[in-house]
Order: structure tokens, then C-alpha cells, then sequence
């Protein structure tokens, strides 16, 4: 009777977790269009972080995960997620950043692998596993399906413009009329629709192949240039990982090759790609002492002439200070919520976006903003800091990116690290992490079943022998 009651509460405790889990990515994913829509207040985006600390306090206070590598992961993602906040804590200090900068700017970059430890270190059944893929699915669909209506809304004009977007701008999905939603939407779009033609065998595979011209036709009318250079960079380096595997980096690099060729075809051929063939053409923007390069990295050295000490090395010029997404705009774009709260501004805001604002190479294309994640990272704490987070990236390739899915996730988001603030975006990494975490559960399930399988036969072949 007694462990009927303990299978009963166990039960209540996995479910519990999960629906906890579907209910952060939920908030996450639908809070932008629903404030845009429903005009609800903007520090509904903000919820999420508390979803997901409380997901993430949950899952490992109440886990009852008894398989020593969930144990052991999800240790050593807490303990570097200590070091990295301390790290941060420290350039807080010594930069004399607000409270508000160092737990924001820790919830931005840190989140997701707060959820990736829930998903982790949460004991997953196949039905558990079905029901956050099927999640995910479904609201990968209808980011899709709300990304076509649109743009055919807006281009119809039955949906008025809005401020300063273009219409290309405004093709954002679920993540409307927030400032990166189209990269956000066409993204999340690529990623899930890898994820469904890979692994829901359940479909045939001419349905499943749908998912690759729908996925190219949310790019184009999104005008996300840059999901095609992610996608094409990350699979570069996807080959290059492959090098001492000579089998698959030759299968790999044909693929890729045959992949770019069609690509170059097209954007001189077929007509909702051609803008990619004009930025193609545009060699001024890419060569001279102004051009985009060298625009690229002005921001970095902006960084360095304001550092005062060797420290500034170490730890960088303070939490949301410089060239993230929170020092880039999120403060100044919610200083009537944040400034109340104490937060704190850097005098090179001011400068980044008169250079952005006075040059026609960044105002035409963020390719070349010198805003984006890596430098922030760095910026913001310093070298111990980008250290700390690279070896969470690092650990997470290691020991939960099981196959080459995984792993172009992974390196999909470190190229997008190098283009504004995409890594820094909550709606693309909780999507990345929550993919992450439920297929590391899946392979582990298939391996466990193999293993049983083997057992299975080799006592069988046993017993025939004796």
C-alpha cells in the first residue's frame, strides 16, 4: 500500500514539472504577440524569468532522478551557473552597476540553462516526452501560420503599419513588433521544422520534406538574411567538427557544397531571393576603412577606451553596460520600469548608436552592428565571464549534444552570438535548451531500450545454450 502511494506521488510530481516546463516556454513564446494584440502591459514580458526560477527551483528541489549522469549534469550546470553569476556579481561591483543590471542580465543569459537543468535533471516517460514535443510542434506551427497571415495582411493592407517597421519588419510570428521577432520567428522556424523532419517518423517523408520550402518562404518574407547565413555557417562548422571522420566530413561537405550552389543560383534567379544576390553585389560595403568589417568591431574598441584598470580585462565595465541586448536597448527601452528599480547606463550607449544611426551600411543591414552577444558577453564581464559561459556552452556540446541535431543547435547559436543579440533573445534559446534537454531524454531512452534489448538476447542466448 505504501508504495502505491509513493508510485502515485511520484506521478503528481513528474506531471507537475513538465506542465511547469510547457507553461515557462508558453510564457515565453505568446507573451509578445499577446501584449502587441491585446495591448497588455510590456512588463508582461518580463515574466517569463519568473516562470522559469520557479520551474527551475522545483525541478531540482523535489527531482527524484536516481541515473547518475542526470545527477552528475545537472550538478555540474549549477556549479558553473554559480561561478558565472559570481563573476558577475564581482564586475557589478567593481563597475558600480545597479542591482537590477546584474539579476536581468544574469536571467537573460542564464536562462535557459536554468531550464535546461529542469528539463535535465527531471525524470521524463516517453508519454511526458510526447506531450513537450507535441508542444513544441503545435507552437512552431502557429508561429508560422501567424508569420504567413502577416504578411499577407500587411501586404494587402488589411493590417496597418506600425511606427517605423517596414513590411518585411512587421513578419515577426508569435514574437510581433518585438525588436529582433522576425530573426526570433524565422529561427525557431528552421530549428523545429530540422527537429520534425528528423524525428517524427510517424509522418511520411514527402509530408515531412514540406517543412524545407515553408521554412525558405518564412525567411524571404521575413527578410531574415541572416537565418541563411547562420544556418549555412553553422553547417560549415558542423563539417569541419566532422574532419577526423572522413566518411561523413566528404558526405557533409558535398552537401554543403550542393547547398551553397543553390543558394547562389537562386539569389540571382528567382525573384523572392534576389535582395540576397544585391547585398551580394554591394562590395562597397564590405571593403574600405568605413565599411562593414571595420564598423563591426568598432564597438569593441569603444569598450576598451573607457577601461580604467587591468580589472576592466578581468570583468569588464559592469552588467548591461556596453554591447548586449540589455546595455544595447533593453534598458533604455523599459527605463520607466527598470530605472525606478535602480538600474544603471553607460556613457557608450550614446556613442554606439550615433555611429549605428550616422552610418548607411548599419542602417541598411545588422549584419555589421557592432551590438551583438559575444562582444556584450565580453564587454559586460569581462574575459572571466565569456570564459564561465563558453564552458557552459562547452559542457552542454560535451555531454547532452548526443547527435549532429543537437550539435547544430549548438553551433547555430554560437554564429548567431556574432549577429546582434540573437543568443540573448529568450524566445530562440528557451526554444534551443527545451529541444536540447528533450532529445538528450529521447536518445537516453532509446539507448536505455537497446541496452534492455541486448540483456534481453544474451540471456536468451544463454538459456538456449544450457
Amino acid at each position: 500500500m505504501k508504495y502505491e502511494k509513493l508510485n502515485i506521488a511520484k506521478k503528481k510530481y513528474d506531471i507537475g514539472t513538465t506542465t511547469l516546463i510547457i507553461f515557462t516556454f508558453s510564457t515565453i513564446f505568446y507573451s509578445r504577440i499577446f501584449c502587441s494584440i491585446a495591448h497588455a502591459p510590456s512588463a508582461l514580458n518580463f515574466f517569463h524569468f519568473v516562470a522559469a526560477l520557479v520551474t527551475f527551483g522545483v525541478a531540482i528541489t523535489t527531482t527524484r532522478a536516481k541515473n547518475r549522469e542526470q545527477i552528475y549534469i545537472s550538478l555540474v550546470l549549477l556549479v558553473h551557473l554559480f561561478i558565472f553569476i559570481v563573476v558577475m556579481f564581482a564586475s557589478a561591483i567593481l563597475n558600480e552597476a545597479g542591482l537590477v543590471n546584474l539579476v536581468f542580465n544574469f536571467l537573460i543569459l542564464g536562462e535557459p540553462f536554468l531550464l535546461l537543468v529542469a528539463i535535465i535533471a527531471t525524470p521524463l516517460s516517453f508519454k511526458q516526452i510526447e506531450r513537450i514535443r507535441f508542444w513544441i510542434l503545435i507552437s512552431a506551427l502557429i508561429n508560422f501560420l501567424a508569420a504567413e497571415v502577416q504578411y499577407f495582411m500587411l501586404s494587402t493592407g488589411r493590417m496597418g503599419m506600425v511606427g517605423g517597421y517596414t513590411l518585411e519588419d512587421q513578419v515577426q510570428g508569435t514574437f510581433y513588433l518585438a525588436g529582433a521577432g522576425g530573426y526570433v520567428s524565422a529561427g525557431i522556424s528552421v530549428m523545429v521544422g530540422l527537429y520534425f523532419f528528423l524525428y517524427i517518423k510517424s509522418i511520411p517523408t514527402w509530408l515531412r520534406m514540406l517543412v524545407f520550402p515553408a521554412t525558405i518562404h518564412h525567411i524571404v518574407i521575413s527578410d531574415t538574411k541572416q537565418v541563411f547565413l547562420t544556418c549555412f555557417l553553422g553547417w560549415v562548422l558542423l563539417v569541419l567538427s566532422k574532419f577526423l571522420n572522413i566518411k561523413q566530413f566528404f558526405t557533409y561537405g558535398i552537401c554543403l557544397g550542393l547547398g551553397l550552389y543553390a543558394f547562389y543560383w537562386a539569389a540571382y534567379n528567382v525573384e523572392g531571393l534576389k535582395l540576397f544576390g544585391y547585398f551580394l553585389d554591394r562590395t562597397d560595403m564590405y571593403q574600405g576603412p568605413d565599411a562593414g568589417p571595420s564598423l563591426k568591431i568598432e564597438g569593441i574598441r569603444m569598450v576598451i577606451s573607457y577601461y580604467k584598470s587591468p580589472l576592466n580585462w578581468l570583468f569588464g565595465l559592469g552588467p548591461g553596460h556596453t554591447l548586449g541586448r540589455l546595455g544595447g536597448w533593453t534598458i533604455h527601452d523599459y527605463w520607466s520600469l527598470l530605472g525606478p528599480l535602480g538600474a544603471t547606463t553607460h556613457p557608450l550607449y550614446g556613442r554606439i548608436w550615433e555611429l549605428i544611426n550616422s552610418s548607411w551600411i548599419l542602417m541598411s543591414s545588422t549584419f555589421f552592428v557592432p551590438l551583438f552577444s559575444w562582444a556584450g558577453i565580453w564587454g559586460d564581464i569581462g574575459f572571466l565571464g565569456l570564459g564561465s559561459y563558453l564552458y557552459l556552452g562547452i559542457f552542454t556540446w560535451q555531454r547532452l549534444c548526443l547527435d549532429d541535431f543537437s550539435k547544430y543547435l549548438v553551433l547555430n547559436t554560437l554564429v548567431y552570438g556574432f549577429f546582434l543579440t540573437q543568443m540573448e533573445e529568450p524566445g530562440y534559446m528557451i526554444s534551443v535548451a527545451l529541444l536540447i534537454g528533450l532529445h538528450w531524454h529521447e536518445r537516453k531512452h532509446v539507448l536505455e531500450a537497446h541496452s534492455s534489448q541486448v540483456k534481453v538476447n544474451l540471456f536468451v542466448s544463454t538459456v538456449i545454450k544450457l
